[in-house]
């Protein structure tokens, strides 16, 4: 689980380290770019509470919050 979630927050945080950055450099952000830092704020606490939720608790939790019902691990083909 940890893999995952690394993976998944990581983007979200340089992402987020940056527009926080930029801020205290005192570079004016426009209202979409706070919008943007707090939806990335927001779905990296709710994919880490789905996650957890999901080891601890119930595998139904991340089949039905994180993959609309779909059973299984996702496989990818190697092109």
């Amino acid at each position: 689980m940890l893999t995952s979630v690394v993976r998944t927050i990581v983007p979200l945080v340089v992402g987020a380290l940056s527009t926080l950055t930029a801020t205290h450099l005192g570079v004016e952000l426009p209202e979409a770019v706070l919008t943007e830092a707090v939806t990335v704020l927001v779905a990296g606490v709710y994919y880490t509470t789905v996650r957890l939720l999901e080891e601890r608790v119930s595998p139904a939790f991340g089949r039905v919050l994180l993959g609309l019902g779909l059973r299984g691990r996702p496989e990818y083909n190697v092109a």
